[in-house]
């Protein structure tokens, strides 16, 4: 398993984007989709510039719904590098046989908002096929430092890591280890 902390290589711009995603920020609605979509820009910038300049299709399944804004970031930037991508939206970590067709042989990136636990990308994952699980990247805006190990054998670039660890619940504020769960603060439902 590897992981990149994408915050150390973005732009000042980039850097002060990832104050409205943290829980305490109360950031909500059209900003905070804006940060989730323009850090996603600069993560898959990041990843084409570094690593994967000559991979040309890219299948990107989305957590739906809090990674919605971040991947379609992702997706977009990619495509103005002159890739490749489908983008596949996963309800409750259900990954189809439609699915499945449609990625093979693709560089897949697994996309969410906010890694917890890591539950919801291990199941999406043991459902790919081992080639595709072998290359697949996660991406997220942040993890716990805690769940680093919780993932193995997984490539992950998250936009940052924290301290932290939130379970989302619908609350305006962060109570213990209740914090607004990050699909209401982006769309507006807590």
């Amino acid at each position: 398993m590897s992981v990149t902390v994408l915050e150390t290589k973005f732009s000042p711009e980039n850097k002060a984007l990832i104050e409205h995603c943290k829980s305490r920020s109360k950031t909500t609605g059209y900003k905070l989709r804006e940060a989730h979509f323009n850090l996603g820009q600069a993560s898959a910038e990041n990843l084409v510039k570094t690593d994967y300049l000559n991979q040309k299709h890219f299948s990107v399944l989305v957590m739906m719904r809090a990674g919605l804004n971040f991947a379609l970031g992702i997706s977009d930037m990619l495509e103005k590098m002159g890739k490749l991508v489908d983008i596949h939206f996963l309800n409750n970590d259900l990954v189809t046989d439609d699915i499945l067709t449609s990625i093979k042989g693709k560089q897949v990136l697994i996309v969410d908002a906010v890694i917890n636990s890591g539950k919801s990308i291990l199941s999406v994952t043991n459902q790919l096929p081992e080639v595709e699980r072998k290359k697949s990247m996660v991406f997220t805006t942040v993890m716990p430092s805690s769940s680093v190990e919780l993932l193995p054998g997984l490539k992950i670039f998250t936009v940052r890591l924290s301290d932290n660890k939130y379970t989302g619940a619908k609350v305006s504020k962060i109570q213990g280890n209740i914090g607004p769960d990050t699909g209401d603060r982006l769309f507006g439902t807590l």
